[in-house]
């Protein structure tokens, strides 16, 4: 008969094989922790990439529709018909029918100077006036009622005798009216065509002041800048 074996007593895990447990645990649950946090913030990345690519192509669908209102609206404005440019900066004068030109003038505009009054009490510069204005009446032969400033420019007491104003030659042979005293006209002074050296007015050589007279109606746009 066998001796009775003993029973086996699993002593308890000493201190520092808790740690090591302990340890090891941690770093399982650290590298899944891990895993997971990649997975999802790829996942994550991903759809923001998408969302990020599909508000941008909305973006574009959104600007393409504006660019096409806003060309919709700039050629409702475009001129029609025949019309004046002006360019004051190259003193060039450029006639154009829709987007065709059909001629180009050198024109002399305004000087820019100044001339005061010898009261003091008024001041007169001559710039030609930027913008847009209107063809309001054109003339044959037109005739100059020369304003105050025209006889103290050059020293003289303005007249009181209205007749004493009639100027009949120094406006040329043409003259189209843009209203508040301007004026396409002609020149005695044709040599100093392509300068600023007129009191507002745009003068013109004889040739292009009959070509622009004949080709452009009382209405047309006149563009100045």
């Amino acid at each position: 008969m066998d001796a009775e074996k003993p029973d086996v007593i699993i002593p308890p895990p000493s201190p520092r094989d808790r740690w090591v447990l302990w340890i090891g645990g941690a770093a399982v649950l650290f590298v899944l922790t891990l895993i997971i946090l990649q997975v999802a913030l790829g996942t994550r990345t991903t759809v923001f990439d998408v969302d990020r690519r599909a508000a941008y192509c909305s973006a574009v669908d959104v600007d393409l529709k504006a660019e096409e209102r806003a060309a919709g609206r700039l050629a409702a404005l475009r001129p029609r018909g025949r019309y004046v440019v002006i360019d004051t900066y190259r003193n060039r004068l450029l006639v154009y029918d829709g987007d065709n030109l059909l001629h180009e003038a050198v024109c002399s505009t305004g000087s820019g100077t100044v001339l005061v009054h010898p009261s003091g009490k008024k001041v007169w510069t001559f710039d030609t006036p930027l913008g847009e204005r209107r063809v309001i009446s054109k003339v044959k032969n037109p005739i100059w009622t020369k304003p105050d400033w025209a006889f103290i420019e050059e020293g003289f007491e303005p007249p009181k005798d209205a007749s004493l104003r009639v100027d009949r030659v120094s406006l040329g042979d043409y003259a189209l009216y843009l209203g508040d005293g301007y004026i396409i006209h002609g020149t005695l002074f044709q040599t100093l065509l392509g300068q600023g050296v007129t009191h507002g007015c745009v003068r013109l050589g004889d040739k292009d002041l009959e070509y622009v007279y004949q080709t452009i109606p009382v209405g047309a746009r006149v563009y100045l800048y």
